[in-house]
């Protein structure tokens, strides 16, 4: 079972979107999904993933963000806010700037390693990649000759 993060009523918590969260496994394993683009969530952004909110309350299992005051959250436009959140989706406590700069660098993290992923993958596939261009170039040349007769 997980431990929770101490929380207190007037910090800020970065903290799993619910469906986001870690429901099928510890939060240390969930976390280093995040070593690859978007944690198994490519196409998600990073306020869809990541909620940052000021707490007001903390119960044994569940704390409540203070989202009814603008400024208050950090959270995608359209998230759905819930009066109670659950306490293992956080992820750590701090200020507002600090989670901001968390969320945005562990988010980071996973892009930049697939960035570099892909950068090298097309470096070392270019040679290969314009001899089977030239295959495929010549092959068509032979399917239609009609269309590529050569000048005398």
């Amino acid at each position: 079972m997980s431990t929770f993060v101490d929380i207190k009523p007037g910090q800020w918590v970065l903290a799993f979107d619910e469906p986001y969260g870690p429901h099928t496994h510890e939060m240390p394993e969930h976390l280093e999904m995040f070593c690859k683009r978007g944690g198994g969530w490519e196409s998600h952004r990073v306020s869809e993933i990541f909620h940052v909110y000021e707490v007001t309350d903390v119960k044994p299992k569940p704390y409540h963000p203070r989202t009814y005051t603008i400024g208050q959250s950090v959270t995608h436009p359209h998230a759905y806010f819930k009066e109670r959140q659950y306490r293992g989706n956080v992820i750590a406590v701090g200020t507002k700037e600090k989670m901001i700069d968390l969320r945005d660098r562990l988010f980071e993290i996973g892009e930049q390693t697939d960035d570099r992923i892909e950068a090298e993958m097309y470096r070392r596939i270019e040679k290969f990649a314009g001899r089977e261009y030239a295959k495929a170039e010549r092959k068509i040349h032979r399917l239609l000759p009609h269309h590529f007769r050569s000048e005398p």
